[in-house]
């Protein structure tokens, strides 16, 4: 109990500092507190009498991890992990050879980023300071991690040491990219229920997220398309439902975040609420079917195992005669038969819950895609003048018009308007060059989606979405004028010929950009 205070004491200690502030209680932080934390979770301390049990050096561990969920509020607290790894004896922890030299390894790699981010500070050339740190960051976790015994320790270390090569020693590798074993590396920590790992993820995509192409952009986006149901789930982690290990349900320890949960080719097809709705309701269904035949079968077994213990015929079977089987029974077979009722109803407590397993399922595939619209988010605010950003637009919208949570919905657009706002502020002289048919060709997809939903708030949302792509092709070049009134004119003529069904209000906002625009000539 007196070491479980030890750990609560010096983790609030470390959550009364103020991270940016560099004063003598961050130096005690660094040299004092993290230290102490570590010898107690990692390393052989001979005065310590009766020696340290595992479920105690499991606490100080997840204390470690909490105290840098708030030391890593920005990347300048890259240096408290690394540090501290670096001075820190992990004798405690049992390593086979392999694991031994995969920590050593990443060890000696760490240290060469560490001294790549001195240089950095004399000489500008030198890669980018915020990308170093970011892999340094990488690196210690990792090594944290295989010192906890996480089964994907070994890998990770791995695939850091395929970025390092690639990213900073600049290597040329055929077989692999660096930047799209980045991205899988970030998805897979976003997946975690960590406040820790979401902003690690945070920090390392924005230090690399200049350098994403639209193939890991499309790795990204491909999330949101998923199910939000336990199918969705085992799609999204090519397995099934399985509760993380190593949480901590105390107070103090509170790393672990959970989302609320109440909270074509441009070619026009009309679609009515009915066939929406069913599209809508199709995947859902066919999960609540299989729920409902999965507790067909569990009462099923259940109803047989009962039978058979009592000597009687299932009740969905007609008895073809009297048994003999209701005569007295003594005390033992009285006693036998409780112990396997016993049994039977012990087996059935261990038979999951399939209700509670697809709400688990969904709260873990929202959580994920908030997470992950965290990161998109984070990309059209400091990339606005990339093109590449336009390819989450619809992305944006088909998640907003799919889910049925309404939080992430919320979330996608206020991205979209966030990516609004921040283009408007890119210097003309910033824009990157973009392909015009291409961008014509996304507007269209836009209005094609808008027709898919008939909300009021999806109609703003698509319109925000088709007027971004409007304004970024009419401040590269005014002579793209025409060609957006093209686009918004064949959205009109298939309102008035073919019946298609748009909202007014994609029409109303384009007539007022254009006048906001003719009134600035």
């Amino acid at each position: 109990m007196r070491r479980q205070l030890l750990g609560d004491y010096l983790l609030n200690i470390v959550r009364k500092v103020n991270v940016t502030d560099e004063s003598s209680q961050s130096t005690y932080i660094k040299d004092v507190a993290l230290p102490t934390i570590a010898k107690f979770a990692y390393s052989i301390d001979s005065e310590c009498q009766p020696q340290l049990s595992e479920k105690t050096r499991t606490l100080f561990r997840n204390r470690l991890l909490s105290a840098f969920g708030h030391l890593l509020s920005d990347l300048k607290g890259y240096s408290y992990p690394c540090d501290l790894v670096l001075s820190l004896s992990s004798d405690a922890v049992d390593m086979d050879d392999e694991i031994v030299d995969a920590k050593d390894s990443a060890l000696s790699t760490m240290g060469k980023i560490l001294k790549k981010i001195r240089k950095s500070e004399k000489k500008p050339d030198i890669q980018s300071k915020a990308s170093l740190q970011a892999l340094a960051l990488l690196y210690s976790l990792s090594v944290f991690q295989l010192y906890n015994g996480e089964a994907e320790a070994v890998s990770i270390l791995d695939e850091l040491k395929i970025c390092y090569d690639k990213l900073i020693r600049h290597k040329n590798s055929e077989d692999t990219e660096a930047s799209e074993v980045l991205v899988e590396l970030l998805l897979s920590f976003i997946s975690k229920p960590s406040a820790l790992f979401r902003k690690v993820a945070s920090h390392v995509f924005a230090a690399f997220m200049s350098d994403m192409t639209a193939g890991e952009l499309a790795l990204m986006t491909d999330v949101l398309e998923s199910g939000e149901s336990l199918r969705g789930q085992q799609s999204l982690f090519d397995q099934e439902s399985e509760n993380e290990n190593g949480e901590e349900d105390d107070e103090l320890d509170s790393d672990v975040e959970v989302v609320d949960m109440n909270g074509g080719e441009g070619n026009f097809k009309v679609h009515s609420e009915e066939e929406q709705s069913e599209d809508d309701e199709d995947e859902s269904s066919v999960d609540d079917e299989e729920e409902q035949s999965e507790e067909d079968k569990d009462a099923k077994k259940l109803d047989e195992a009962l039978a058979q213990a009592l000597g009687t015929h299932p009740l969905d079977e007609d008895a073809e005669a009297e048994s003999d089987s209701d005569a007295d029974m003594t005390d033992s077979e009285m006693m036998a038969l409780d112990s396997k009722l016993v049994e039977i109803f012990s087996q059935r407590k261990k038979v999951p819950n399939r209700k509670q397993e697809q709400k688990d399922a969904k709260e873990t595939v929202v959580n994920f895609k908030s997470r992950l619209l965290d990161l998109l988010d984070i990309y059209v605010k400091k990339q606005a003048s990339n093109p590449l950003a336009f390819r989450l637009l619809l992305p944006l919208l088909q998640l907003m018009r799919t889910t049925k949570t309404k939080p992430l919905s919320e979330k996608a657009h206020n991205i979209i308007i966030a990516f609004a706002k921040a283009s408007k502020g890119v210097k003309k002289e910033d824009l990157m060059e973009i392909d015009v048919d291409e961008m014509l060709k996304l507007m269209r997809d836009v209005h094609v989606e808008a027709t898919r939903d008939p909300s009021h708030v999806f109609a703003k949302a698509a319109s925000t979405a088709s007027l971004l792509v409007a304004s970024r092709l009419f401040r590269i070049d005014r002579r793209n004028g025409r060609k957006i009134v093209g686009v918004y004119a064949e959205s009109q003529g298939a309102v008035l010929e073919d019946g298609l069904k748009i909202h007014a209000a994609l029409f109303h906002d384009f007539a007022n950009w254009v006048q906001s625009h003719n009134a600035s000539v």
